[in-house]
């Protein structure tokens, strides 16, 4: 029996890695899910986390897009959301290892792991401010002068380093809206071309301007900021020459980036940054965010109900 050709056995094989690729196109992928598929309650939505996303496969980033819900907690880490950090500002927290209890014995800004370059005004500043709760500055509630502790604005950009859960972006032709859960504020980041304003007139969210750096890095500058304000929830201070710059970098469909630039030469010596590649996580559409306001008749029934720890220093 003959043997069969090189050039016929060469058509054979060319044949059948055809008909493999034919037959593997004709064969429906593994299943997958989005994040848009996840269901979620309805009212009073609670972000999603870990388990939860097993199975997603994030689509690559729309260009020049950030809309959407998007979740700054993450996954719990010792016990804490990320996003919530009563010791400061995430890149530079007010805890000392193996002494972050409350109302911890070491109180000195240089001696923490990661000190913050503060001028003279800024360190005297800093002395001044008294936070209660959690972290080595803390005092007892009765000693404590933070400026929400009576319901006053937690203020820009406090409400990232500090109380940072989730917030929702809108974007229109001629401004971006950022909508937070914390005390339910918003603010409107102009993208029509505009200056800031050389004199401001001080607010508790200042005055803000974007620009797309490429399809997918978004940076906002925000001046104009109420120094009444603290920084985050150790008293880190600021003054009413304060540029806040926020850089937004989306990954892909379902994660985004956010880095936080602080520059107030008159309380530091040099800009730091308290939240550098955060992490963000879009939520599924439908997700309802619930409410979280400081409310004065609440924080009396608190008072009256528990009472301060200690009186106030004379």
């Amino acid at each position: 029996m003959p043997k069969p050709s090189i050039s016929t056995t060469l058509i054979a094989l060319l044949l059948a890695s055809v008909l493999l690729r034919t037959l593997a196109a004709q064969t429906p992928p593994a299943p997958s899910k989005s994040v848009d598929g996840i269901k979620v309650d309805k009212w009073n939505s609670l972000p999603l986390h870990g388990i939860d996303y097993r199975g997603v496969q994030s689509a690559p980033a729309p260009k020049r897009d950030l809309s959407g819900i998007w979740d700054a907690t993450g996954d719990r880490v010792n016990g804490s959301p990320p996003g919530i950090q009563f010791s400061g500002a995430n890149e530079h927290r007010s805890v000392l290892p193996g002494n972050n209890a409350p109302r911890g014995g070491q109180r000195d800004e240089k001696n923490i792991p990661n000190p913050l370059p503060y001028t003279s005004l800024g360190e005297t500043t800093l002395e001044s401010h008294k936070p209660t709760g959690q972290g080595v500055r803390a005092v007892p509630s009765g000693q404590g002068n933070d400026p929400v502790n009576i319901c006053d604005p937690p203020g820009f950009p406090r409400m990232e380093f500090s109380e940072f859960r989730n917030l929702e972006i809108e974007q229109l032709p001629d401004h971006v809206l950022i909508l937070n859960q914390n005390y339910r504020t918003w603010r409107t980041v102009w993208t029509d071309g505009r200056e800031l304003p050389a004199d401001p007139e001080p607010r508790w969210y200042g005055y803000s301007v974007g620009k797309w750096l490429d399809d997918y890095t978004f940076v906002i500058q925000t001046v104009g900021l109420n120094d009444k304000t603290w920084l985050d929830n150790q008293g880190r201070p600021h003054s009413s020459d304060l540029k806040v710059e926020e850089r937004f970098h989306r990954i892909d469909s379902d994660h985004m980036e956010l880095t936080v630039t602080i520059d107030d030469p008159k309380m530091y010596a040099q800009p730091w940054q308290g939240l550098k590649n955060f992490p963000l996580r879009r939520q599924p559409k439908g997700f309802d965010i619930r409410e979280i306001y400081c409310s004065p008749s609440d924080l009396a029934e608190y008072r009256e109900d528990v009472g301060d720890e200690a009186p106030p220093d004379k």
